[in-house]
């Protein structure tokens, strides 16, 4: 438990930080946004499964996480597209319900990309990694502990008004700590369905 305390006291001063509504944003006479500005703060949660390497054990987590999303179009020379890249913090605290019962816990770093359908659907694609405490003990990553978990992700974001939306994905997973404990570094994969909803700016 220290562990998951000393994480959230570095967590909490990054995100507050981060949790500005603009961030060098000014007005575009169409009356879009042009700057690095938050666009979007979504909940979600999902289900996620894998099996351990060196054992039949199933892993199975229940994520549970905040999506905080600013618009960098103008950043890569995006400004006027109907697209939009986004960089995105996620918070998280996931639930392990199998081979034990235990929590990760962290912040992903990462980008997601919204290609427009049509008017109200988006298809989006992501990827990110976090620094995160795994409090499971597993053949694959030793003792509980420091890792990383690296996603890579698809789904459908749905307008259900001018300001909110839904949104639905599959995302894979991968955790390893990258060499940077003294244990063992096998590595577990996992799948996972999330959904969640969001309110847009």
């Amino acid at each position: 438990m220290k562990c998951i305390a000393k994480f959230a006291y570095l967590l909490l001063p990054m995100l507050f930080c981060f949790a500005v509504h603009d961030v060098r944003a000014t007005s575009l006479e169409n009356g879009q946004k042009s700057g690095f500005y938050l666009n979007e703060i979504g909940v979600g949660s999902g289900y996620a499964w894998g099996t351990l390497k060196s054992d039949p054990s199933n892993f199975v987590v229940y994520p549970a996480f905040v999506r905080i999303g600013f618009n960098m179009n103008s950043l890569v020379g995006m400004d006027g597209y109907q697209s939009k890249l986004q960089f995105v913090l996620e918070p998280f605290l996931n639930s392990i319900a199998e081979p034990e019962t235990g929590v990760e816990t962290g912040c992903s770093i990462g980008l997601r990309y919204l290609h427009p359908l049509s008017a109200s659907v988006d298809l989006f694609t992501e990827a990110s990694f976090a620094p995160m405490f795994l409090s499971i003990h597993s053949s694959e990553q030793g003792a509980a502990g420091f890792n990383f978990l690296d996603q890579l992700g698809a789904g459908l974001q749905c307008k259900v008004s001018k300001n909110t939306a839904i949104f639905a994905g599959y995302r894979f997973r991968h955790i390893s700590h990258a060499g940077l404990a003294d244990r063992s570094n096998a590595g577990i994969n996992s799948n996972a369905l999330v959904a969640g909803f969001s309110w847009l700016y």
